[in-house]
């Protein structure tokens, strides 16, 4: 029996070891904060004037941290940005415009994730979305209201990063590489670019499985 219950030890001992070492280790980050609207979109045609010069965004990412070297992170990332306007007679009519990212990512740390205080550079890269708000129209005559729904578009979406990770925060800035949409609308339409400047803070977690 002794015999029985030291070799089951050592089994278990080997299991548990064996876990240890395939444990795979990720890395989630939220953030959120502010973006800057970039692009045609946002610039009036006639006068180069500056259309927008705020808007709220937030981002998603969940990484898996190479084993070689935990410093290099790849997974999927999401980005979204509420994007305000102010009326040009010649572009866009006003509103809250949307541009989302949905990609893969990679990270590369400056440090190993044990250390407080580390550099990051990140890259992005999937698709991008550009979508315009919806309309309401009112009929000066009758007085009646028409809901016009906005548009989207899609492109490539480029979104490279710099921050830096401070224990369990992060501060980043993020650049959603200015594409070219193209929109047919009812108010109008569109042939330009559209990204986003994001200057964000937050909360980033490493786990193992």
């Amino acid at each position: 029996m002794k015999n029985l219950k030291i070799a089951f030890g050592a089994v278990l001992a080997l299991s548990l070891m064996s876990l240890s070492l395939n444990a795979q280790t990720f890395s989630f980050t939220g953030t959120a904060g502010y973006a800057r609207p970039q692009g045609d979109a946002f610039v009036d045609q006639n006068t180069g004037k500056s259309l927008s010069s705020f808007g709220l965004g937030y981002s998603l990412e969940f990484l898996y941290l190479l084993k070689s070297d935990e410093r290099i992170g790849v997974g999927i990332a999401y980005s979204g940005n509420a994007l305000f306007g102010v009326e040009s007679e010649d572009n866009f009519d006003i509103g809250l415009y949307g541009l989302g990212f949905y990609g893969a990512k990679a990270r590369y740390r400056l440090f190993e994730s044990d250390r407080k205080f580390s550099p990051y550079a990140g890259l992005g890269l999937g698709l991008a979305v550009f979508s315009t708000p919806d309309v309401t129209i009112t009929d000066n005559i009758t007085g009646s209201s028409t809901l016009v729904p906005g548009a989207s578009a899609f492109s490539l979406g480029l979104a490279p990063e710099l921050g830096l990770h401070i224990s369990n925060f992060v501060i980043s800035v993020a650049y959603i590489v200015p594409m070219k949409y193209t929109i047919n609308s009812d108010t109008g339409d569109f042939n330009g670019t559209a990204g986003a400047l994001n200057i964000n803070l937050g909360f980033v977690y490493d786990f193992s499985l």
